[in-house]
C-alpha cells in the first residue's frame, strides 16, 4: 500500500514538471532532463540527462542516457541509448575499482579515478529505432535513419540509411539521394502542424510533398 502511494506521488510530481508531455507510471526522468511538447514516455523507462524534443515517443522498458533526441522520433521498447562504458585498462572493469559515484553498496576508491568527458548521444529527427536496440555513446543518429530491432550501433549513420545487424550495418537509403537532400533541407519537421495538416495527402508522396512546401516557401519570399 505504501510502495503504491510513493509510485503514484511519484508519477504525480512527474507529470507536474511535465505538463505537456504523456508520462506512464514507473517512469523515472533525472532532475538534468527535460521534455517537449507532446512527448509520450511509456512505462517503466528511465531518462537520464537528457532532452527528448517534441513529439517523440519512447515505448516501455528503455533507458536513455547524455542524449538529445529530436522531433517526430519513434523510439520501441527495450531500446538502450547512451549507457556507460567501463574501463579496460584497469586492474578491474568493476565500478567498486573506479567510480563511487555508483548506486553500490561499497567502493574501494574515495574519488572517481576514471573521469572520461562524458559523450553526448545525438538522435536526429524523424529517427524510427526498433526494438531491443542499443545504442553506444557518443554515437551520432543521422534525421530520418531507421535501426532495426536489435541492432547494436557503434559508429555514426547517416540521414536516412536504414541500418541492421550487430554491429549495425548500412543496408539501403529510405529515398533518393535528391529527396533526402530535400527533405533535409526543407527542416519540415519544425514547419506548424497546422500547416503540415494540409498535406496529409502527400505524406506517401515526398516527392510531391516537398514540391508543396517549395511552392508555399517561394509565395512567402514573394510577399516580402
Amino acid at each position: 500500500m505504501i510502495n503504491c502511494l510513493k509510485t503514484n506521488i511519484r508519477l504525480f510530481q512527474t507529470k507536474r514538471r511535465f505538463p505537456k508531455a504523456v508520462i506512464y507510471p514507473g517512469v523515472e526522468i533525472s532532475s538534468s532532463s527535460s521534455l517537449e511538447e507532446n512527448v509520450v514516455v511509456f512505462n517503466s523507462t528511465s531518462i537520464i540527462n537528457s532532452t527528448i524534443l517534441d513529439n517523440t515517443y519512447i515505448q516501455k522498458n528503455s533507458v536513455i542516457i547524455n542524449t538529445k533526441i529530436g522531433m517526430y522520433c519513434s523510439i520501441a521498447s527495450n531500446v538502450h541509448v547512451g549507457n556507460a562504458e567501463h574501463p579496460t585498462h584497469f586492474v578491474s572493469t568493476s565500478p567498486i575499482f573506479y567510480d563511487n559515484n555508483q548506486p553500490l553498496p561499497e567502493f574501494l576508491v574515495d574519488r572517481p579515478l576514471n573521469e572520461q568527458k562524458k559523450q553526448q548521444t545525438i538522435i536526429g529527427n524523424d529517427v524510427w529505432i526498433g526494438h531491443g536496440v542499443i545504442i553506444k555513446s557518443g554515437i551520432n543518429i543521422g534525421t530520418g535513419a531507421i535501426i532495426g530491432a536489435g541492432a547494436v550501433v557503434v559508429k555514426d549513420v547517416e540521414p536516412y540509411s536504414i541500418v541492421v545487424g550487430v554491429p549495425a550495418k548500412h543496408v539501403k537509403w529510405r529515398f533518393s539521394e535528391t529527396i533526402r537532400n530535400g527533405l533535409l533541407s526543407s527542416k519540415w519537421w519544425e514547419l506548424p502542424k497546422s500547416f503540415l495538416s494540409t498535406l496529409q495527402n502527400e505524406f506517401e508522396k515526398p516527392e510531391i510533398f516537398l514540391k508543396k512546401i517549395d511552392l508555399v516557401n517561394n509565395e512567402n519570399k514573394g510577399r516580402i
